[in-house]
């Protein structure tokens, strides 16, 4: 931060913004980068973005066209002012502006400044599997989470992103813990929020991703398109030709087997290949087998998705990319854990460095002394 920019002055989506918290509602946690939800308190300073928001289950809001006081609509730091709410979630937090963070030269600073440089999207990329769903909470990033964690077990190198949606770390952070070789969103592409930006735009945030997960080594694509399908920017967004040039084959989330049913008559309509449901849906055994039976293709829980030999047929993916998942290691120490009348003599930090010592475990690295401690049963 090097300046301060305030005044009468209309914030754009985007710009970055010191706020200090006026009054707790809703969300009384915000991200930091490295992942930690911090707890907010009355009068902290927090530094946001602007952005607009479509959220049918918290808040719909959008940039206002002051510097005056608004309200912090999402944990992962977005400023909007907010029109509805749904009645299942609390007043949003009400914050008050202090000046929109600029460089040196007092120009305001924009998500869109740090955003990936600009690939060439022309040439060959991995089979793209593309996650839709009935609506937000539907289940489509539990879905892409498991698809990702059996496909990297199985050696796939399965790339993740998100491609619209409200900027938030959590999305990040689980993909990367469920193995996924890379990870990026449409904030990687310079933009805090999706909502309201023009189809043009939205074809290139997807397409430059794309491209990212590609030439960074991916051997399959997972996309997720957030919200749901009657969403207006999304409606548009599928119709597009170059969307439908990046997309192979469609898994789609639904909270319902009605829903699943409708979900894969239009987007069947709009064109795509919907090879397998998921969804929330899948907690119910029964609801999973009226969808199966209604829709004709595989309906995948938890458990299925995670199978990458078994899924990997139904999304095209070639079966050369698969390989057996490595053994894991033995335990360092192989005893019966489950036996009370095991005891376990563990040496002092000393002792067991001489007994590696004549093990011939020269190059050993030993914890400090007092970080060496036993396994208790």
């Amino acid at each position: 931060m090097r300046t301060l920019v305030g005044g009468a002055i209309r914030p754009r989506p985007g710009d970055v913004v010191l706020a200090r918290i006026a009054r707790l509602g809703h969300h009384r946690h915000i991200e930091q980068p490295h992942g930690r939800r911090s707890a907010l308190h009355v009068d902290d300073l927090i530094i946001v973005a602007y952005a607009d928001r479509y959220a049918t289950d918290q808040f719909e809001s959008y940039v206002p066209r002051h510097l005056g006081p608004v309200n912090l609509v999402a944990s992962g730091g977005i400023a909007s002012e907010v029109h509805t709410r749904s009645r299942a979630v609390r007043a949003a937090t009400d914050i008050v502006p202090i000046g929109l963070i600029g460089d040196d030269a007092g120009r305001p600073l924009n998500v869109a400044d740090f955003r990936l440089p600009t690939v060439d999207t022309s040439g060959e990329r991995p089979r793209t599997i593309a996650v839709l769903g009935t609506a937000m909470n539907a289940g489509k990033t539990t879905t892409i989470r498991h698809l990702a964690h059996g496909l990297a077990r199985a050696g796939v190198r399965p790339g993740v992103t998100k491609v619209t949606g409200t900027g938030s770390g959590n999305d990040y952070w689980v993909m990367l813990d469920a193995g996924a070789h890379m990870m990026l969103d449409f904030t990687d592409a310079g933009l805090a929020s999706s909502f309201r930006q023009p189809t043009s735009v939205l074809e290139e945030v997807t397409a430059q991703l794309v491209g990212n997960l590609t030439l960074g080594g991916c051997g399959v694509n997972l996309v997720e398109i957030a919200d749901g399908l009657l969403q207006q920017d999304n409606r548009r967004l599928l119709q597009s030709e170059r969307l439908h040039e990046l997309i192979d084959a469609v898994v789609f989330a639904a909270s319902d087997a009605m829903g699943a049913v409708q979900g894969v008559s239009i987007l069947t309509d709009f064109g795509f290949d919907v090879v397998a449901a998921s969804g929330t849906m899948t907690a119910s055994p029964l609801a999973a087998r009226e969808a199966e039976a209604a829709l004709g293709i595989p309906v995948w829980g938890i458990p299925e998705l995670g199978e990458a030999r078994a899924v990997a047929p139904v999304l095209g993916i070639s079966p050369s990319l698969l390989h057996e998942p490595a053994e894991l290691p033995l335990p360092a120490w192989p005893v019966d854990m489950l036996d009370p009348d095991t005891t376990i003599a563990v040496p002092a930090p000393d002792t067991a460095a001489e007994l590696l010592s004549h093990a011939g475990a020269d190059h050993a690295q030993l914890p400090a002394s007092g970080a060496f401690r036993p396994v208790m049963p």
